[in-house]
């Protein structure tokens, strides 16, 4: 380690909690996604008449947290996704994302604003094999902002 320089985040386990919900722990971050999408501009230039072509920013698309856990027989996020599912407006909550060490304790925060969980997936499964029924969920957010 070099005094000074900034180290690199490494995490056993990733929380989540949302008010009026109990935390939910995760084994994997797939990601935290943010994204504007490039749109093309093409003009002419006026005093040339060249034609110029340019990115410019377009559409932006609403930030994602996708994590994975295994199934633990708790029902909330499903619940919650089923508010989703009805178009309930309240369905929409603000919590945070925490990023623990082996020792429970924070190493990054992240405020997720009007998050939902738009995408819930159970992992595909074999008969007769002994591996671990993953669950993997998308939250859609209207902002994520580290604390």
């Amino acid at each position: 380690m070099i005094p000074g320089m900034p180290q690199a985040i490494s995490a056993a386990r990733f929380v989540v909690s949302f008010d009026q919900m109990a935390p939910s722990y995760f084994s994997e971050l797939s990601g935290i996604t943010s994204e504007v999408e490039p749109t093309e501009y093409i003009a002419a230039d006026a005093r040339t008449g060249a034609i110029v072509h340019t990115k410019q920013f377009g559409k932006t698309k609403p930030p994602t947290v996708t994590l994975k856990r295994g199934v633990d027989g708790t029902a909330h996020l499903l619940a919650w996704h089923t508010m989703v599912i009805a178009g309930n407006p309240g369905a929409r909550m603000t919590g945070t994302l925490e990023l623990q060490n082996a020792s429970g304790q924070p190493q990054a925060t992240f405020r997720l604003i009007n998050a939902w969980p738009s995408k819930i997936e159970v992992g595909n499964l074999k008969a007769g094999m002994s591996e671990i029924v993953l669950e993997t969920v998308t939250f859609t957010c209207e902002e994520v902002l580290p604390i």
